[in-house]
């Protein structure tokens, strides 16, 4: 096994309707991603917010209780099924807001925020979708994974990252190669085992080095998310639900946020919502 290091990722609650185990550092091991939070969510515990200078991204999995309902100030209303993705680029700026389908019934999936290169920064926003049977599957011994974004999946992303869902027998092993010039960790979503010498268990990740290769031999059924993708390495600047290149991006998309050039989004008790 190359050269591989544990991350922890760190627990948040928000009331009783959402809780969410957070991994957001240290970043240089992360790019091009900027977090990733493995959430529990039954209620609707965020109201429309801004999102500006990278993608965010929802992945259900497929054993969540019920869907996740998304609105964006570009007009869009759309379902996002257990099994669904959701990818919002947000680029200059969208109001974007996310909520059970059914309240009291649990959400469980993945929100992750990947960033966009420089270049794409201020692009103009836009939203993507794939259904479940739109992901393409592969199978080894004692092992399934789905292939949600990246790779042969049917999505034009404009940053180079992937994320496949492996799922892994007891007693079975699963051989995980990156390709070079691309660096990854692998999220234990359920179940554990051993990646050489070092102990997996559920919420815990796995960082590789770039082209770095791990066996992961899991002791009991197993679940991991497991995200690859070519560093951006590139400076990154966060505030709030902004992350852009350098200061002024910042002040400039809170003035587009401050004075609607991110668009509108009616509240939810309103009956436009």
């Amino acid at each position: 096994m190359s050269t591989a290091r544990l991350l922890q990722p760190k627990s948040h609650r928000i009331g009783a309707g959402f809780q969410a185990d957070g991994l957001r550092e240290p970043l240089e091991l992360l790019d091009p991603f900027i977090m990733v939070d493995h959430f529990r969510m039954s209620e609707p515990v965020f109201a429309p917010h801004p999102h500006a200078g990278f993608s965010a991204v929802t992945y259900l999995f497929d054993d969540s209780a019920a869907g996740l309902l998304s609105r964006d100030s570009l007009g869009g209303q759309h379902a996002i099924p257990p099994g669904g993705l959701h990818w919002t680029v947000a680029g200059r700026g969208v109001m974007h807001d996310e909520y059970p389908a059914t309240p009291g019934r649990e959400t469980h999936g993945l929100q992750i925020f990947v960033n966009l290169p420089a270049d794409q920064k201020l692009r103009g926003p836009a939203v993507m979708r794939l259904g479940p049977e739109q992901m393409p599957h592969s199978a080894g011994a004692g092992w399934r994974a789905v292939q949600v974004f990246g790779g042969t999946s049917g999505l034009a992303l404009p940053t180079a990252a992937s994320l496949s869902i492996v799922d892994i027998d007891g007693g079975a092993q699963f051989d995980w190669q990156l390709q070079p010039g691309e660096q990854g960790f692998a999220l234990v979503v359920q179940g554990g085992g051993q990646a050489g010498e070092l102990p997996l268990s559920a919420g815990r990740a796995l960082s590789l080095p770039e082209g770095g290769h791990a066996c992961i031999a899991a002791e009991a059924a197993t679940r991991l998310a497991v995200f690859s993708g070519r560093p951006l390495r590139e400076p990154v600047v966060r505030h709030g639900p902004f992350v852009m290149s350098d200061e002024g991006q910042i002040v400039a998309a809170l003035q587009r946020f401050q004075t609607g050039g991110m668009g509108r989004l009616c509240p939810r008790n309103t009956p436009n919502a």
